[in-house]
């Protein structure tokens, strides 16, 4: 980890210090909104695969979905593997308010495209909102269950040079997502997967990812983990 955030300069903490301007605006402005949710909630919640299939609605404050998702070392990380390995296409699963969709927009030159989907239609209101206010016009927002959008989006996406999988946090629904990604992976693609330590759910999906075959060598930061299909 420590060898990828070595790679930073100057410049990119102030892009870092803009996109958190975005997320500092939102918890400052504290709303409560709708969120359909269909995941599988807090690690404790053991929710059925009904209630996910179905989504759970619940009301959350802005503040505390601005909490979700990497922050800090790990948002740095996630930059710093983009920036280094320049992918042309992103795709990324579970958007929330769009901070790591920026962060990966910002680490691109010019000819990548993130792909990034969202299951709750107010959450995807915020995160675009937030492409906009930054300017990230490399990004392609989807809003629907993952289950729902990757059989119409795959197909046309095509190649997929890296995938961030944030979204769901169940053991099966995960690696579901990694095998239906798989076909679509380029020779040296990188997959990131977040909260691998997250649930026994999670621990248990990681634990049979990176035994994979197709999978060539890995890293684990305890809370991401990071899989290389090639020589990257």
């Amino acid at each position: 980890m420590q060898k990828y955030l070595n790679t930073l300069n100057d410049n990119d903490f102030t892009i870092f210090k803009e996109i958190e301007s975005l997320r500092d605006k939102i918890i400052q402005e504290d709303t409560n909104i709708e969120v359909l949710d269909y995941g599988a909630g807090d690690p404790d919640d053991n929710r059925s695969v009904q209630e996910m299939n179905q989504g759970v609605i619940k009301h959350v404050s802005t503040k505390d979905l601005c909490k979700i998702g990497l922050k800090n070392d790990f948002a740095h990380l996630l930059y710093a593997i983009v920036k280094k390995h320049q992918p042309l296409t992103v795709l990324e699963l579970g958007t929330c308010c769009g901070f790591s969709s920026i962060y990966m927009s910002k680490a691109l030159k010019d000819n990548g495209t993130i792909h990034t989907i969202e299951g709750s239609p107010q959450t995807a209101q915020i995160a675009q909102q937030n492409f906009k206010e930054a300017k990230s016009l490399n990004i392609k927002s989807y809003t629907g269950r993952f289950s729902d959008v990757l059989p119409s989006i795959l197909p046309k996406i095509e190649t997929i040079d890296f995938a961030f999988i944030d979204g769901h946090h169940d053991r099966d629904a995960t690696l579901q997502y990694f095998k239906n990604i798989k076909p679509y992976l380029s020779e040296d693609a990188i997959v990131l997967f977040d909260d691998i330590s997250w649930s026994k759910g999670m621990i248990e999906a990681w634990e049979i990812i990176k035994k994979d075959n197709f999978i060539s060598s890995y890293k684990d930061y305890q809370k991401v983990g990071l899989c290389f299909m090639g020589n990257a």
